[in-house]
């Protein structure tokens, strides 16, 4: 060191102080973000935050019916929290989209016949309530299936602002992200001879 100053460092205390940073590596990453995501007043977090992975429809049209849109999420392994329920609420487009709650579902890893059981409310204006019973645990992959009775009169592009929020009473949320959703007039073609 500069300056000739020597910290006087007893062999007890390196050997101590390696010990620990051994026990710490040795922890799993469950066991660090179970201590991780409660606080004192007993709200539970996310250790590792969900993903919002694509959102896509099956009819981009204006104005069709029998479309159904699609949100993906990965709940991370290292969550340390099921993932108890989602809001998807409207935030952009000129339009408001009115799903049909009774169509509703859910399904794990891609596979349609993994299905979840899952409760959709209306909770606020273009706001959509997914309780999942049972909660969906950490290291799933989930798509959403939401059914709107018709898709928006309007094209343009329609913004979905995405909540997740663990299983719990106290619980807090996370906002992970935008799904976005294009919609198109329907052309000349469509409108004289497909019919509305």
């Amino acid at each position: 060191m500069k300056l000739g100053i020597r910290p006087k460092i007893n062999r007890l205390g390196r050997i101590g102080g390696h010990v620990v940073v051994l026990s710490l590596l040795c922890l799993t990453p469950l066991d660090l973000a179970a201590k991780a995501v409660r606080l004192r007043d007993g709200t539970v977090h996310f250790a590792g935050v969900p993903v919002l992975g694509k959102v896509s429809t099956t009819n981009n049209q204006s104005w069709s019916w029998g479309a159904t849109y699609f949100f993906t999420l990965q709940i991370p392994a290292d969550a340390s929290e099921p993932l108890g329920r989602v809001d998807i609420q409207q935030r952009e487009g000129l339009d408001s989209i009115d799903f049909n709650l009774k169509q509703t579902y859910a399904y794990q890893d891609g596979d349609r016949r993994q299905r979840l059981e899952v409760v959709a409310t209306a909770t606020a204006k273009d706001t959509l309530t997914l309780i999942f019973d049972p909660p969906v645990p950490p290291g799933t992959a989930i798509t959403l299936g939401l059914s709107p009775y018709n898709n928006p009169r309007t094209s343009g592009v329609y913004l979905f602002g995405v909540t997740a929020f663990p299983a719990g009473e106290q619980v807090s949320s996370q906002f992970i992200g935008h799904g976005r959703l294009q919609f198109y007039d329907r052309t000349f073609r469509d409108r004289w001879f497909g019919g509305w």
